[in-house]
């Protein structure tokens, strides 16, 4: 990889311009719990394409829910390179605790304020300026071609990325930049993630009169536990990763029943848990789930046993009601599945962008890993090559006082162009 690179980027690189349209994206709320979040998001960007005299395409992956492609092409055949950036958010959740109002772009010398600041609408700006530097300062002289793709329902379910996934224009990628808030670090491996949930299912009672019923809570509790004992198993045998950390069994939520009204003094008839689970390199996700279930089967198989009489039938209620205990049953579910990532450090696409942040910002590459999972899962699923790299504290996202570093922004957007220049000239 030679250096430094043939472009001055800073010369072509406005802050003014990088607050201007980062407060124009963080006053649309696209919060993924809203009905069609994004397309605020889209009609914004779309108004930067056709000012810069881009013609970008529009594709509709669900209801008034569009990603938005935007391609450059170069002088002559090459390799093609993915810069993507999702357009929706998480909630802002309880307003109140802000310090900041969460959808209002709010300056503090070097950081600025708001919900996607860092996840990812910062990162979605430098990408954006970054093709578009890419075209004026080169004037189209470089080969092979850059997209800029801004996905939907990064922070739900991927359907965005896995729409591109599935068309054409994904055809012939040589590799992809997922721009998401990393602090600059040069991530080449991304946990897994597994979103399993259990349901268990008893018979609803007085919750004065509890023999009367069957209560699955106790049920779904002996599975957390059995969930926090095969936990403790994978990081006793797999140890910290230097890139990745821990692998992890988070449960998240709790419903009690798993449809209908609660009631203080009602036991209910149902009970399902969600588990969130991150996996790092050794561990393979179907032998996890097959273990889980097998840890389901057995509890529920416990559970009714202890509800008869040691001849197969269920025992009657201490109160002799004519109702009968049990059977209680469970079921499991796999929800999600997203493969661990690793791409080589001897990679073309790693070492561009190594190369591209040691001449930007002066210092030596940090390598590390994305803790939590990315649209970068289905894109190296599909056998994309992808680095994770960005501006934003890799701890700030999902938080309230959500923040971003305005010299971390410059920063990248001087590292995504220089990456993309160096990618297409050396591959």
């Amino acid at each position: 990889m030679t250096k430094p690179c043939s472009f001055h980027w800073a010369d072509w690189i406005d802050g003014d311009e990088i607050l201007d349209k980062l407060s124009r994206l963080v006053a649309i709320p696209s919060v993924i719990e809203d009905e069609h979040p994004e397309e605020g998001v889209v009609q914004e960007i779309l108004r930067w394409c056709q000012g810069d005299g881009f013609d970008p395409i529009l594709t509709e992956v669900s209801a008034q829910r569009r990603n938005l492609l935007l391609e450059i092409h170069g002088d002559r055949p090459g390799p093609k390179l993915l810069l993507e950036a999702h357009s929706d958010t998480v909630t802002a959740g309880d307003v109140s605790m802000w310090t900041y109002p969460p959808f209002q772009l709010t300056r503090c010398e070097d950081r600025l304020y708001g919900r996607g600041t860092a996840d990812t609408k910062g990162n979605l700006v430098a990408a954006y300026l970054a093709v578009r530097i890419l075209k004026q300062a080169t004037k189209g002289i470089f080969p092979g071609s850059v997209q800029f793709l801004v996905p939907v329902d990064e922070e739900g379910m991927m359907s965005g990325i896995r729409h591109y996934i599935a068309s054409d224009a994904a055809q012939g990628l040589d590799g992809a930049i997922c721009c998401e808030p990393e602090d600059l670090m040069i991530c080449i491996r991304q946990k897994g993630a597994l979103r399993l949930e259990a349901e268990f299912f008893g018979r609803m009672a007085h919750g004065a009169m509890p023999l009367t019923g069957v209560n699955p809570i106790p049920i779904m509790v002996q599975f957390l536990q059995a969930v926090a004992d095969e936990e403790a198993l994978a990081q006793d045998s797999l140890g910290y990763d230097r890139y990745l950390g821990w692998p992890s069994m988070t449960p998240t939520q709790i419903k009690t029943p798993i449809a209908g009204p609660q009631g203080f003094n009602v036991m209910p008839a149902s009970a399902a848990v969600s588990i969130d689970v991150r996996t790092v390199p050794g561990q393979t996700h179907s032998l996890l789930v097959s273990r889980l279930q097998q840890r389901l089967s057995a509890i529920v198989q416990a559970a009714n046993h202890d509800l008869t009489d040691g001849r197969g039938h269920y025992l009657r209620s201490a109160l002799e009601q004519p109702t009968i205990h049990g059977p209680i049953t469970g079921r499991f579910n796999v929800v999600d599945d997203r493969p661990v990532t690793e791409t080589s450090r001897d990679h073309p696409l790693v070492q561009a962008v190594a190369a591209a942040v040691e001449s930007v910002v002066g210092a030596d590459p940090v390598y590390a890993g994305v803790p939590g999972a990315t649209d970068g899962t289905w894109l190296w699923a599909a056998g994309i090559p992808i680095v994770t790299i960005g501006a934003g504290n890799r701890f700030v996202p999902h938080q309230v006082d959500e923040w971003v570093s305005l010299q971390q922004l410059t920063d990248t957007v001087g590292i995504y162009a220089d990456t993309a220049y160096r990618f297409l000239h050396h591959w």
